[in-house]
């Protein structure tokens, strides 16, 4: 994990609504074709002067990646967006990542918000990298970290990790540790594709990547202005090549599937993507570009 200073994206203000991320660490993961199912061979070396030196590193081949999070500030509404992978942590196979710390919560106080301030966590999907401050580890055990908020996710991908999580060795013990405990204090609720969480956002079904992965789309009209995008892509490199899933996903075809078609749709609305998993200013614009996309930060 980091801590200290690392790339981070600046606030960032579209209409009523502010955005602040939070991270918990960057740097250098798996080369893309370590990871990206079927990448042409051609992809990197066609797109290299985009991608590198901010998502790729050209010396050692791997991509740059972030763990983050966002708060979105919406009228009254303060809305948490993922809780990344957390502190203190079980995760034996990550080092990086075991019993380590990060900054996460300091970025929310350098926002000008506590806990206590959050009053809704809305989860894309439930891995371990997107549900770590979901709670904090305590002389009591896992306690919530938002007592006080309401957690949203879809009946879906609950119900399939909580039947499914010890299948994977990737997540550990992260449903027991972050997931179960938010549970048994009565915390979480469902929430469905066009449900409207705040004035303007709407969620949205991104599933495929994990079977039942939503995000949320700030619209106006039917533009839409600002997209949340989970896991629709680790890197921009998936933006060059969406028919590229990874590794990792459940559905790869149907992830690529909505991957393309949401970067079309965001490409024609000029919208601004907030990615998790991209590193520094991990806001911006699809533009087509060759046969794909290219990752336009707004700063």
């Amino acid at each position: 994990m980091t801590t200290g200073s690392l790339p981070r994206m600046t606030p960032k203000a579209l209409g009523n609504m502010k955005v602040h991320a939070l991270v918990d660490s960057v740097g250098l993961t798996r080369q893309p074709v370590e990871m990206l199912i079927g990448l042409p061979e051609a992809t990197v070396g066609d797109h290299a002067d985009w991608l590198a030196p901010d998502y790729l590193d050209m010396g050692t081949g791997r991509m740059v990646m972030a763990y983050s999070s966002f708060v979105i500030q919406l009228e009254d509404r303060v809305i948490l967006v993922d809780c990344a992978v957390g502190e203190d942590g079980n995760f034996p196979t990550r080092p990086d990542w075991h019993e380590q710390k990060s900054d996460w919560l300091n970025h929310l106080g350098q926002a000008g918000l506590s806990p206590e301030d959050i009053d809704t966590v809305f989860l894309t999907h439930l891995h371990v990298d997107h549900t770590g401050w979901l709670t904090r580890k305590s002389p009591k055990g896992w306690l919530p970290t938002f007592p006080g908020a309401t957690h949203l996710a879809s009946q879906k991908e609950l119900e399939y990790w909580r039947e499914n999580h010890e299948k994977f060795a990737y997540m550990s013990t992260s449903f027991q540790d972050s997931v179960a405990p938010v549970l048994d204090a009565g915390l979480f609720e469902t929430t469905v594709p066009e449900a409207e969480i705040a004035p303007g956002l709407f969620v949205v079904d991104l599933s495929g990547h994990s079977p039942g992965m939503i995000g949320l789309e700030y619209r106006k009209g039917h533009r839409v202005v600002a997209a949340f995008n989970a896991d629709l892509m680790h890197s921009p490199v998936q933006m060059a090549a969406p028919q590229c899933s990874t590794l990792f996903c459940a559905d790869p075809a149907a992830a690529a599937a909505i991957r393309s078609s949401k970067l079309a749709k965001y490409a024609a609305d000029e919208t601004v993507m907030f990615c998790n998993h991209f590193p520094g200013e991990c806001a911006g614009r699809a533009v087509a570009h060759r046969e794909g996309f290219r990752f336009v930060p707004v700063v």
